[in-house]
């Protein structure tokens, strides 16, 4: 047997001609709201959902506010009330969402992040404003100065707002999504929280996580799980090859949304 210090060139060609395939094929490293997906699904939940109450959204890790300003632009484009509850604990993401949102009655700003518990943490990466920063001290922060913030619990915070449904809650908590949704308590239900979008990918690998343990815990509380595809959701039951660590969305659904967002 002959022993080598690395593989042979036609072998690293192949392994590296494979995983772009299979990126491409799955539909992975796009973040862009547009062409990933997000865009679209989020507009078939406002044409569907009931228009006797606001469209009620959670826009955890809401950074300086695309998402936010995404959902809104969408409901005066279907004539849907909309109300924004959106968490950043950032400093300077959110000053700049406070200083575009601050003044609208549908945006509600709460400068904390969402967890398992309240009291506070250290944000690593959080003073310059990247959408990165994270709970997690990530090596792709570099040195970025961390910063201390306040946390609360999402089912707490949903009482003291009386927010009694919730129809989407957007999560980007880079690593937190675990926490972040342990901290909704009995909340966490079809129902109460109709639909949840989470992002899955290096920064869960940084938090030591899995989708797997994701998926067990939304499919435990009643929840369909798929993964978030340009024109569709595509329900999927988890096997170990998706636990792949390329940046991806994935969804849970009330059972009663169909598979096919906007189709």
């Amino acid at each position: 047997m002959k022993i080598f210090h690395r593989s042979s060139p036609w072998r690293r060609l192949l392994r590296a001609a494979g995983r772009r395939i299979f990126s491409f094929a799955d539909g992975n490293g796009n973040p862009a709201m547009e062409r990933n997906g997000e865009s679209r699904l989020l507009e078939h939940l406002l044409r569907q959902g009931a228009r006797d109450r606001p469209f009620v959204l959670i826009d955890a890790g809401a950074n300086r506010g695309d998402y936010t300003r995404l959902v809104l632009d969408l409901g005066r484009r279907h004539g849907r009330g909309v109300q924004v509850h959106a968490f950043e604990p950032g400093p300077a993401a959110l000053a700049t969402l406070r200083a575009e949102f601050g003044g609208q009655a549908q945006v509600r700003i709460s400068a904390c992040g969402l967890a398992d518990r309240a009291g506070t943490a250290i944000l690593y990466g959080g003073t310059g404003g990247s959408s990165l920063a994270s709970l997690v001290p990530r090596p792709i922060l570099g040195g970025a100065a961390p910063v201390g913030i306040p946390l609360t619990r999402l089912d707490g915070y949903l009482q003291s707002a009386a927010v009694e449904h919730v129809d989407f809650l957007k999560l980007d908590v880079e690593g937190s999504e675990m926490s972040a949704l342990r901290g909704a308590g009995e909340c966490l239900r079809p129902g109460m929280i109709d639909a949840l979008q989470f992002e899955y990918g290096g920064t869960t690998l940084d938090a030591r996580g899995t989708l797997a343990e994701i998926y067990r815990f939304l499919m435990d509380r009643g929840y369909r799980v798929g993964k978030l595809r340009p024109r569709e959701v595509e329900i999927r039951e988890y096997q170990p090859w998706m636990e792949n660590f390329e940046f991806s969305i994935y969804v849970a659904l009330h059972p009663r949304w169909g598979e096919r967002p906007g189709a």
